[in-house]
């Protein structure tokens, strides 16, 4: 009883309450003000930026290093090296044309080269070994844009088309025309590849476009292993300033996919001997010009 009585009068009792500050007003917050944009403004605003300057050719291809790859250095491999240019048409065999030279196999399955390949190919001649590094290049179309890079400091070039195929032949033209655009005056074999399949439809008295540029022409085939060291011979005789420059050591070749008989190979040499006797037409066959 004693303990509820003391609770009771602990309730009644007034509670000591200290000085109660008066509670400040919250000022509201003042809004921000929006800048009235002109309507000259908004439309600079959204209006695409101005057209960048031309970029200087020159100085763009002088300046172009691609993927880190170095030209050849004839001090670093210790004799001469060469930066060939290897174009065409996806699919005419460049890729096999050079493989066949590094492995001696022949690649039976077309796998597009994706921009660039870059590979070293020496040989042993009779003033001593060189090399040339081969850039083998896309021949899609979609890789235009990259090969300006490609061509830079090139030393030689290989233009190759298919003879089984006229659009690959016509485009020649096109080929030769962006390889000189960045490249003055280097030697360039023109090669047909596939003269030993059945279905040739440029003939050799059609392939003209050599004779128009001067350029060295020959017909090759990378199943038969058909003049296939005669490109690079002539290239290295053009370079060396050496027209007596001959291989001493055979490239280690696995043996042909198909031969080609005695008999087609001597109607093969008649038509190109035949087709160089000819006079040169204005027009090729095909409607190809200059």
């Amino acid at each position: 009883m004693k303990r509820s009585w003391e609770l009771a009068q602990m309730k009644r009792a007034p509670v000591a309450v200290g000085r109660v500050q008066p509670k400040q007003a919250t000022r509201p917050r003042p809004y921000k003000t929006l800048a009235v944009v002109s309507p000259r403004r908004l439309v600079a605003a959204s209006s695409p930026p101005p057209p960048s300057p031309p970029i200087d050719r020159k100085r763009f291809l002088a300046k172009v290093s691609l993927f880190g790859m170095a030209l050849p250095d004839p001090a670093a491999v210790g004799y001469p090296s060469f930066k060939l240019i290897l174009v065409g048409d996806g699919g005419t065999g460049k890729t096999t044309f050079v493989k066949r030279h590094i492995t001696g196999e022949f690649e039976k399955r077309y796998e597009p080269t994706i921009g660039v390949e870059v590979r070293p190919l020496d040989f042993h001649t009779s003033r001593g070994k060189l090399r040339f590094c081969c850039w083998d290049t896309a021949g899609q179309e979609k890789f235009g844009g990259l090969r300006d890079g490609y061509y830079i400091h090139g030393h030689c070039a290989i233009i190759m088309f298919d003879v089984t195929s006229h659009l690959t032949y016509k485009n020649v033209p096109t080929w030769h025309k962006d390889i000189c655009r960045v490249c003055d005056n280097i030697p360039i074999v023109l090669c047909g590849n596939k003269v030993d399949m059945k279905n040739r439809q440029v003939k050799a008295k059609m392939v003209t476009f050599h004779r128009k540029k001067n350029l060295q022409y020959y017909e090759i085939s990378a199943k038969s292993n058909y003049n296939f060291e005669k490109p690079f011979l002539y290239l290295a005789r053009k370079l060396t300033g050496d027209m007596n420059l001959r291989f001493v050591e055979e490239l280690a070749l696995l043996p042909a996919d198909v031969t080609i008989d005695l008999i087609a190979l001597q109607k093969i040499e008649t038509e190109i001997a035949a087709a160089a006797a000819m006079p040169l037409p204005d027009e090729d066959e095909d409607g190809l010009m200059d």
